[in-house]
């Protein structure tokens, strides 16, 4: 988790009209995180205040030097329910290295293609804003997490292929990565 994925996940959100957003925080020396749940109503406060108060890495900066809180965890939802399972099940795990791979490309990218203006690199970020919202915010079965972590690679050249503006091929890597995704969960359903 990191600023990036809160700040894609509030845009995606808002986009959607997400009824609540999640937030993970965990406090150092506490067994369990805290979970708070915000209304769509407070979105745009409560993004205000976590881009102020927390640093990149998601670090409560006025509580620095004393003890460790930072945001662990963010889902966006219709119902409490929808928040409880993506902030709470064994299905969390693979935002992270969803979010890392689409980090990674745009890294390649600005390394192979340094924008020529502010401007151009504004789109850029804020298109890799809009993919992680495309991806960061469905929650995702067992199954499905297992499949993502099995398969990072074909993501992150999914991801290669978005920012690269070829649109019909970025359809197709997703029809088959959907496909693939669907064989290996009918496999783990039938090895039961």
């Amino acid at each position: 988790m990191n600023k990036s994925a809160l700040k894609a996940v509030f845009i995606n959100a808002m986009a959607v009209g997400a009824r609540y957003i999640g937030v993970s925080i965990k406090t150092e020396g506490g067994s369990q995180p805290e979970i708070i749940i915000n209304p769509k109503e407070n979105f745009d406060a409560k993004f205000d205040y976590y881009m102020n108060a927390y640093d990149d890495d998601l670090i409560l900066i006025s509580a620095k030097g004393k003890k460790e809180i930072r945001i662990t965890g963010i889902a966006q939802g219709n119902t409490f329910e929808d928040i409880e399972y993506q902030l709470m099940s064994v299905g969390v795990g693979w935002k992270k290295p969803i979010s890392d791979a689409i980090d990674k490309t745009y890294d390649k990218m600005m390394a192979e293609t340094p924008p020529q203006s502010e401007e151009e690199r504004l789109q850029r970020e804020t298109m890799k804003e809009a993919i992680k919202g495309m991806f960061l915010n469905a929650s995702r079965s067992a199954a499905e997490a297992r499949f993502i972590f099995d398969n990072i690679e074909k993501y992150e050249e999914i991801f290669d292929i978005c920012m690269n503006g070829d649109d019909m091929e970025f359809k197709k890597g997703l029809m088959e990565l959907q496909r693939m995704q669907n064989e290996y969960i009918l496999k783990e359903e039938s090895d039961e």
